[in-house]
């Protein structure tokens, strides 16, 4: 009998455990999705999706995996276009957004504040998620991208957020509209390639490089 009572105890374990497996990923199995998969095919990889959203003729699915060797959830993007993928993106999400640091200058013994410069690396999670829905609630592209300029305004924004600005977008030359308004205001330089990445061809690839200032 307690043979037979470990026996379920286990089962059950079990049973849980891959209840919750699908919250658990790796990097390896993230690399797995590729352009033009079905929905099909992408949900053997990553299961059903947590939210769903449409846009015109985009759909998008969003997941929230535990990735190994992170400290916390990462939200997954699919993008989808007659059922077939066209984007994806994945970015860590903070249960706490990050504290900005403001640098003082002494001044004849003292010290003043600067409250416009901060030492950070683009917007907090937060903010950037608020920004990002905002953008994609206007119905009209050219409302989108004036959104973008006006808001921007002396803001960062990091490489993967400049990524994720422009995968509101399908096409190389919108997202490249997205990219001349915000180059300036990139925090982290030496992630450029990420932006280049995002594109499809290689014109494009050449114009993101002029836009951020690359020389050959």
């Amino acid at each position: 009998m307690k043979a037979i009572k470990q026996t379920l105890v286990l089962l059950a374990l079990v049973i849980g455990m891959s209840g919750c497996a699908s919250l658990f990923v790796n990097k390896d199995i993230m690399m797995q999705i590729q352009k033009g998969m079905t929905q099909e095919e992408v949900s053997s990889i990553l299961g059903k999706p947590d939210y769903r959203r449409f846009d015109h003729e985009l759909e998008e699915w969003e997941f929230v995996k535990y990735v190994a060797n992170t400290s916390g959830p990462t939200t997954i993007i699919v993008g989808f276009i007659d059922g077939r993928v066209v984007s994806m993106d994945s970015f860590q999400r903070y249960l706490n957004p990050p504290v900005a640091v403001y640098p003082s200058a002494e001044v004849g013994g003292g010290s003043i504040s600067h409250p416009h410069v901060t030492i950070g690396r683009g917007m907090n999670e937060r903010d950037f998620q608020a920004f990002y829905r905002k953008v994609k609630s206007k119905p009209f592209k050219d409302d989108q991208l004036e959104l973008i300029a006006i808001d921007m305004e002396n803001k960062e924004l990091t490489c993967s957020q400049c990524v994720r600005l422009m995968s509101i977008y399908t096409f190389d030359d919108e997202k490249l509209k997205v990219l001349d308004i915000v180059a300036s205001q990139i925090a982290d330089k030496e992630n450029y390639d990420k932006i280049i990445d995002a594109l499809s061809f290689i014109s494009s690839q050449e114009k993101a490089r002029v836009a951020l200032g690359i020389k050959k």
